[in-house]
This record gives structure tokens, sequence and C-alpha cells, in this order.
């Protein structure tokens, strides 16, 4: 059978058909193709073909079979276009600029099976960047005004330096991260009644308006803060009332 021949009989060009005989010279001994068995557990034959018998399917004899067990993936896998270098630049740069594998399609019409493949390959590896982890942590401590922390300024400046941190290190800007939104919290419901409290604790109410003192917080479950409640809630005035009253 001529190429001509092979060319009309698969549905492409001469030139593909040349192109795919000198693959096949290039990698003789290698699997030409595979056929999945299923048996007590699934296995797949590799079979082997003299690349001179290629031209002439009738002719062509296997040289080897060899089974292996199943990966699950490859048999799948065997009919999809591998994408070059280029393509999977392509592919990647797309899909970090925000695109859905859809509209990759729609724009460069790649096998749909290696979209989706690659796209599910580009979610696990960025939600597994540890790298792009420590940068999120790094900029909500920067963005939380926690740089001028000594501490903190130590490490930060480290990965200013070097671009990372090591584990220890990481675990130094947690433990001060996690100290700095405690004690930023603290101060927070020590100026804003409507901020919501800690389970167990209560404010004082003011003898004339009814409005909670900002800067009394009990936890009226212990002895000493049901005491303060006892003698304290609704019979001093809140310092709104007080200033009023001082006019």
């Amino acid at each position: 059978m001529t190429p001509k021949d092979i060319a009309l009989k698969v549905g492409t060009s001469v030139e593909n058909v040349w192109k795919e005989k000198s693959l096949l010279k290039s990698r003789e001994g290698l699997v030409l193709s595979r056929s999945t068995t299923q048996k007590s557990k699934k296995q797949s034959e590799m079979i082997l073909f003299d690349p001179e018998g290629y031209a002439d399917r009738s002719r062509a004899a296997p040289m080897q079979v060899k089974s292996r067990v199943s990966t699950g993936l490859i048999d799948n896998l065997i009919d999809i276009p591998h994408l070059g270098s280029e393509d999977l630049k392509t592919l990647y740069r797309e899909f970090k600029s925000g695109k859905k594998p859809i509209d990759v399609l729609a724009e460069y019409g790649f096998h749909p099976e290696v979209v989706e493949i690659e796209y599910r390959r580009f979610k696990e590896l960025g939600e597994r960047d540890s790298d792009e982890l420590l940068r999120c942590i790094m900029l909500k401590v920067i963005d939380g005004g926690y740089e001028k922390d000594p501490a903190m300024t130590m490490l930060i400046d480290l990965y200013r330096q070097r671009g990372y941190l090591t584990n220890t290190e990481i675990l130094e800007v947690l433990t001060h991260y996690r100290r700095m939104e405690i004690e930023q919290e603290i101060d927070f419901l020590g100026l804003d009644v409507s901020r919501r409290l800690p389970s167990g604790f209560r404010r004082i109410k003011c003898s004339n308006c009814d409005y909670m003192h900002i800067d009394v917080i009990v936890n009226d479950k212990l002895p000493l803060g049901k005491e303060l409640v006892d003698r304290y809630d609704g019979k001093v005035l809140c310092h709104v009332c007080i200033s009023e009253r001082n006019l």
C-alpha cells in the first residue's frame, strides 16, 4: 500500500503518512498499540510491531506481547493527541489569565480531553502551591499593619530578601499574626459596643440611657463578674451621660 493509498484510507495527507513512517522508524520496538482486557483486575496488553510492515497492516506481525496492570489513565489517553511545548504554554497562560476550559476550546480548538485534564492539573498544582500560600499570608500581615511589630518586621525582611521562609519561620509568622489579631480584636471590643463579645462576656448598662458601657466588659459566669453585674449593671452612668451632665 502506497503512502497515497494510506492517506486516502485514513483521511490525512501524504506528508503526515511519511512523517508517521519516519517516527515509527525512530521508535522501532516501542509500543504501537494497546488493547485492554478485563480479568480479575484490569490489565493492558502491549503489542510490538515490526515498523517495516507498518505500510501494509496485513503483513504486520506482532513481535512481542506483554501484560501489565493498568494505571487507569494511560489507556484512556492512547488516542488523544499530545500538545507541544508552545501549545502547553498557550494553554496554561490562558488558564492563568482566568479563562475557563470552554473558552480555550472555543478559541484554540484543542482536544477537549487534553484541555480538561490539563485544567484539572492546573487547579491541583495551584491549590497546592505553598509559595503562593506564603505570599498571601505575608500580604495579609503587611496589609494588617503588623509590619510595625519588631518580631514580625524581621520575618518580613527575611521574606523580602530571600523570597521564601523556612517552616520554622512560617510558624513564627502565624504565631505572631494570631497574637496580634487577638490583641487588635480586644482593642476593637473596647471601642465598639456593637461588636460581638466572646461567649460568657457582657457589658454593663447605663442607669440613665440603657447604653452599654464601652470600657466595662465582664464575665458574669465567674464570681467577680457576677458581683460586678449585680452591683453596677443599670446603676451607674455611661461616659456619654456623664459628659452631658457636666455641661
